[in-house]
């Protein structure tokens, strides 16, 4: 009889299943994991061993020197202390950054702030700058030593950061550099085990678990200092179980792989607290140099604590934001340092008595965006883009401070006053526009450059990308072929040369050109003065043939202008495209004694420990002789004088200048080129789509020019042009170009190259009569 059949129990089939499952599941969890470990671990490795920030370049300003001769008591030189975050005193300054005039008015005392040059560093020093009664420097001492200071700077201007997408500021600090307290304080408030923890500090967890389990939520962190360099360095701000497990393990991980000096010191430089507009603020050096202006060894017990209390909640602690919650938080921070014997009860009573001693963030100023243009460019044949925004390099340049605003204020002053009185030109969507260069010419520095009304608007650079022709303003290299010492042409002019003002048809390569004068008005013979200074096209035209195209074009290029530059006639009367900061180039070959130095705008570069990795070199090139360079100057003076840029005396504008008005055929481009014997600045006005202002040079462009050299060179004493050996001055008839009678009306003190000048005397008018001289 056969047997029943035994029924197999379902539990025993569960349990084989698991017995053959489940260490399968296993091993592949662990080697998951395993892997994981591995990942992590060479994640770690990269970012410790390799690059773990980025840090943008900063654009300074120029230095300004504190020489001798210095005006320190004028507006100008004044809201250049306040933009570098210098604060006025009654007392006697105290700490840096804090400057007083002395009660009889004869000296400043200033304590400089702590600057980093590519040369050598600026200790942070007292100085008493002992001043004239029209509050110039005559004297510097060193408060300190007593001794006598042979040179000293205020720190350049911060005037831009080049960075990617996310603007950091920071500065790494290796942990012995960083003040032994700042670090305890630190380690008090937020992980006090942090040296006896593996990277998870379990009973901070318990701690953390059971306040979230109070508010029903993840609130309490209980994070140590190496999960939060890790969340900061690794993962997101998200509060989840998977975010925090991933955190501890990668935590653990690193406390394995690295020293507990090495996570700290990686810490402090990565911490985040807050922001300076756009700019994160990051690390303690940062931080003491925001909230403090101070380097970390200089902050007291108190600021220290303060920093350290900011950890948690930088913008709820913030000194700048909220003073009051910030001097509780500090004080809490003070007390736990008393509690864990970090510092005794003396120490801590005096620094909870300290005051908070936060100093108003320093201005951040990207007021010359157009400028940082130019920078960028200068520096990317040499820089890529990504290194220029991570290597965090200092890059100093020409910028003026004081001229940049100067410039900036002449463009906004002088569009709207033109606006205003010639309502047609704000009429339309487009808006009227202009550019304006300065120069010093002996180096080739850039001081100033604005290349529009508004950046934000419209960040085209004008001064160095918009061609447009330049009219009269290029008539002076005309004259300088002309009167060359070197005979560049094929005829040879002096000063006093006439040259015959009437209509003209110059035939070319099959071809006519017939230019006329404004209004078709005619003069006759004049001299070269009268012709350049009464801006006389025909009369210019009849120069240049005669001198010849090809060597016009030839100096034009050596001065500057683009080797594109074609020889044809029209070229005279500027009838080919330049650019404001090209126009720049070529007068500053006149400006400077017929030197061209090379136009910059980046001194030098420094790594950011500070180490110079490059810098301008002062290069010039010989053009012009100096006594060629003198003459068209001389010429130039006079159109200032009374020709057709007048209007500059008119305005109010008393130094020795010397300069040209421009304008473009029906009155679309207007320009004013001109300079004095150490600044040259450039103008134009128009419309970036060519459409008639009505107006010449002298109406729209001369008057933004001379209010910016009004305030450029106000405070300053005038300096004439120097006279170069070889050069002669003689009385001439204005009319004739002979030598002046006492009979002439009128008379002009002209310049020649010795043995040049005219001989003749004037040969229409009598001995007899008084003569009136036009001018020196």
């Amino acid at each position: 009889m056969p047997q029943a059949a035994i029924p197999r129990r379902r539990g025993s089939r569960a349990a084989t299943f698991l017995l053959l499952a489940v260490p399968p599941l296993l091993a592949a969890a662990a080697l998951a994991g395993w892997l994981e470990y591995l990942h992590l671990e060479r994640v770690l490795e990269a970012k410790f061993r390799g690059r773990r920030w980025d840090f943008p370049s900063r654009v300074y300003a120029d230095a300004t020197p504190l020489v001798l001769g210095r005006a320190v008591r004028d507006a100008r030189f004044l809201q250049l202390l306040d933009l570098l975050g210098y604060r006025r005193v009654e007392r006697e300054p105290r700490e840096r950054g804090e400057y007083r005039f002395t009660a009889d008015g004869r000296a400043l005392d200033i304590r400089l702030h702590v600057f980093d040059y590519p040369t050598h560093r600026e200790p942070g020093r007292y100085l008493r700058l002992w001043l004239n009664p029209q509050g110039r420097i005559v004297r510097i001492v060193d408060r300190a030593s007593g001794a006598p200071v042979g040179d000293a700077l205020l720190e350049p201007v911060l005037i831009a950061g080049l960075h990617g997408g996310s603007p950091e500021e920071r500065r790494v600090m290796s942990l012995d550099e960083i003040p032994a307290p700042l670090v305890r304080a630190v380690i008090a408030v937020e992980d006090r085990r942090f040296f006896e923890h593996p990277g998870i500090d379990l009973r901070g967890l318990a701690r953390a678990l059971v306040a979230d389990l109070k508010a029903g939520s993840l609130r309490q962190g209980g994070s140590t200092i190496t999960q939060q360099l890790m969340k900061n360095f690794f993962l997101t701000n998200e509060r989840t179980i998977t975010r925090k497990l991933r955190e501890a393990a990668m935590a653990l991980i690193a406390e394995r792989r690295f020293s507990k000096r090495e996570i700290l010191e990686n810490y402090l430089n990565e911490i985040y607290f807050g922001r300076d507009g756009r700019v994160a603020i990051h690390g303690v050096w940062a931080a003491a140099r925001h909230y403090f202006g101070r380097e970390p060894a200089e902050l007291t017990l108190g600021q220290m604590a303060t920093l350290a209390g900011m950890i948690r909640a930088p913008n709820a602690y913030s000194p700048h934001k909220h003073p009051e919650r910030a001097l509780a938080r500090r004080n809490l921070v003070l007390r736990l340092l008393r509690d864990l014997g970090d510092i005794d009860e003396v120490t801590y009573r005096k620094a909870v008595a300290e005051p908070l001693g936060a100093v108003p963030p320093r201005p951040r100023t990207s007021a010359a965006p157009y400028f940082v243009d130019a920078v960028r460019r200068e520096l990317a044949g040499r820089f890529p883009r990504p290194v220029l925004e991570t290597e965090g390099f200092a890059i100093f340049t020409t910028l003026d401070v004081g001229l940049q605003r100067a410039a900036e204020r002449a463009v906004r002053e002088g569009l709207a006053d033109l606006e205003r009185r010639y309502p047609r030109l704000a009429a339309g969507k487009e808006r009227l526009e202009a550019a304006l260069v300065a120069v010093r010419p002996q180096s080739g520095a850039i001081v100033a450059l604005v290349g529009g009304r508004s950046y934000r608007d419209s960040p085209f650079n004008r001064a160095l990308d918009a061609r447009r022709q330049p009219g009269s303003v290029f008539k002076p290299v005309v004259y300088a072929a002309a009167l060359s010492t070197e005979h560049l042409g094929a005829r040879h002019f002096t000063p006093a040369t006439l040259v015959e003002d009437a209509p003209l048809t110059w035939r070319y390569d099959h071809r006519v050109w017939s230019p006329s004068n404004y209004e078709d008005v005619y003069h006759g013979w004049v001299t070269v003065r009268r012709a350049l200074e009464q801006s006389l096209n025909t009369a210019t035209a009849r120069i240049a043939r005669d001198v010849g195209i090809e060597a016009i074009r030839g100096l034009a290029v050596r001065m500057g202008a683009d080797p594109k530059l074609p020889a044809l006639p029209a070229i005279a009367l500027g009838g080919w495209e330049m650019t404001p900061i090209e126009v720049a180039r070529i007068y500053s070959v006149l400006a400077n004694a017929g030197l061209r130095a090379t136009m910059h705008a980046v001194r030098e570069v420094a790594d950011r420990r500070g180490h110079r990795v490059e810098g301008h070199r002062l290069a010039v090139e010989r053009v012009l002789s100096p006594v060629d360079a003198y003459l068209v100057t001389h010429l130039l003076e006079g159109v200032i004088e009374h020709g057709t840029g007048r209007g500059v005396r008119r305005l109010g504008l008393k130094a020795p200048a010397a300069g040209k008005t421009g304008t473009t055929n029906e009155y679309n481009d207007a320009w004013f080129a001109g300079y004095t014997p150490d600044l040259l600045a450039v103008v134009w006005v128009g419309f970036d789509h060519p459409r008639s202002l009505g107006l010449p040079g002298a109406a729209a462009a001369l008057p933004i020019w001379t209010r910016f050299m009004k305030e450029a060179l106000a405070g300053r004493q005038p300096l004439p042009f120097r006279v170069p050996d070889g050069v002669v001055f003689r009385l001439v008839d204005p009319d004739t170009g002979s030598l002046a009678t006492p009979a002439c009306p009128a008379v002009v003190r002209e310049a020649f190259v010795a043995g040049e000048e005219p001989r003749r005397p004037c040969p229409l008018h009598a001995r007899e009569a008084p003569a009136l001289l036009l001018w020196r």
